[in-house]
């Protein structure tokens, strides 16, 4: 049986700590440093509360068991709220609803993170309703990709760190599920390399021109997808264009672009009008000449999803 936790607010111990700059270390994955004027969110300790959260698509008593289990396993303490598996549509509940279930761990100091359910749609709708001032006061690790990409633009926006990774429903396919706890327990060795920012590009894509968009300005902009038309991918990287964020990022970190559709009979059209261009010919011709590309980054819908600290200097080992 699932343990209903009831959030207290107890501050346990000083919201935040400092660690001397680590050797280079290897990793063949993803990973970031803490010299980024991001706040890091308390790293975790075994034991801390991490609430699990659906503030995209709803979730099942199943799965909630299921990840509970997981938690615990990591040497955690899941925390599930009374209105987890509330539904609305879709939804997880109203956007009331699911924004006030965020802003409960947001201002309770004994939730240390949050780990989304599952992605879909919904997110983008919850950001006028968070509550800034206490998550900025006391960041909490915000875990997830996808939809979640919305959520962790907002922490970018509030000057804090998040996690991209697995959210709870694909972390069991995921491959080095190790390296999303590690992320989140352990300083990572200090870089010289820009912050990354940035996820899924349909969500991005969404915020453009809102004040939640990711600050990009000299940093890798990471971008991955899912299930999309060829040309809704051009047109996505179009709209980047012409806001010119691809002026502003240092770079482009390209992961797993899964499952794309294009105008053919084969992806259920009723005749062939071919796009005629893979993602990488479209990056070739939106991005300024001369802007890195790192291709082949394992993010995304994919098997491999490694863990990525948002909003801090990183580096990484990948495929050009």
């Amino acid at each position: 049986m699932i343990r209903f936790v009831i959030c207290q607010a107890v501050y346990l111990e000083a919201k935040f700590r400092t660690f001397p700059p680590l050797p280079h270390m290897p990793f063949d994955c993803i990973f970031a440093d803490m010299t980024s004027n991001r706040t890091v969110p308390l790293l975790l300790q075994p034991g801390d509360q991490i609430q699990l959260v659906a503030p995209a698509r709803f979730t099942t008593p199943e799965s909630v068991e299921n990840t509970a289990e997981v938690v615990r396993e990591a040497g955690f303490e899941p925390v599930v709220s009374q209105g987890l598996l509330a539904r609305d549509g879709q939804f997880g509940g109203s956007d009331s609803h699911r924004a006030a279930e965020l802003n409960a761990a947001f201002r309770d100091p004994s939730i240390r993170a949050v780990w989304a359910m599952r992605g879909g749609y919904g997110c983008a709708r919850l950001l006028p309703l968070l509550d800034a001032p206490a998550f900025a006061a006391d960041p909490t690790w915000i875990i997830g990709f996808s939809d979640i990409t919305a959520l962790h633009a907002w922490a970018d926006r509030q000057g804090a760190a998040a996690l991209h990774a697995a959210v709870a429903t694909t972390y069991a396919r995921t491959e080095n599920k190790e390296a999303m706890w590690s992320k989140l327990m352990a300083p990572a060795p200090a870089s010289g390399q820009p912050a990354v920012v940035g996820g899924n590009l349909s969500v991005l894509y969404s915020l453009l021109g809102t004040p939640f968009f990711p600050e990009v300005t000299g940093r890798w902009l990471l971008l991955e997808d899912l299930d999309e038309y060829l040309y809704h991918v051009d047109r996505m990287l179009c709209a980047l264009r012409l806001a010119g964020v691809f002026e502003r990022a240092h770079g482009l970190l390209m992961g797993t672009f899964s499952d794309l559709h294009d105008n053919t009979i084969a992806s259920g059209q009723t005749q062939d009008n071919p796009f005629s261009r893979s993602v990488p010919e479209m990056v070739a011709e939106h991005v300024p000449a001369g802007l890195p590309v790192v291709w082949d980054v394992p993010v995304g819908h994919g098997d491999r999803n490694e863990a990525v600290v948002l909003g801090v200097g990183g580096i990484w080992s990948a495929t050009s």
